[in-house]
């Protein structure tokens, strides 16, 4: 998970001296290049399923993904833990079969309801 040493939320930037002014498009309180080197890595298929495997863990640990102060929470807690890479995939359940149970009633054939009304016109809608 060499990524996550390259772009490490845990690092203080400074701002190079003489650059007042934000430039356009920075979010106040982000390091200067932060966002830039995020949206270059967010094209990166690696990152986003490294970003769904945290997800997942922190799901899986209870936190609320939505909320911010948690999830900031679970990464002060799991600090060392996310900059080693320790996070492995979670293995998923093999989705479920659907099996039919008898055979499919076509539109034009006779309703089951037994009105005698094709099952389009009867409980088709």
């Amino acid at each position: 998970m060499s990524w996550i040493k390259k772009l490490n939320p845990f690092k203080k930037e400074e701002a190079p001296p003489g650059d007042a002014a934000p430039a356009a498009g920075i979010i106040p309180g982000m390091p200067a290049g932060m966002m830039g080197a995020f949206l270059r890595k967010w094209k990166d298929p690696a990152f986003v399923k490294q970003l769904r495997v945290l997800a997942s863990h922190m799901q899986k640990d209870g936190v609320d993904v939505k909320d911010m102060n948690a999830v900031k929470a679970w990464l002060e807690k799991n600090k060392e833990r996310v900059e080693k890479g320790d996070f492995e995939e979670v293995a998923s359940k093999p989705g479920e079969t659907f099996v039919k149970t008898g055979p499919e009633i076509g539109r034009n054939d006779p309703c089951h309801c037994g009105s005698g009304k094709k099952f389009k016109k009867c409980h088709g809608r």
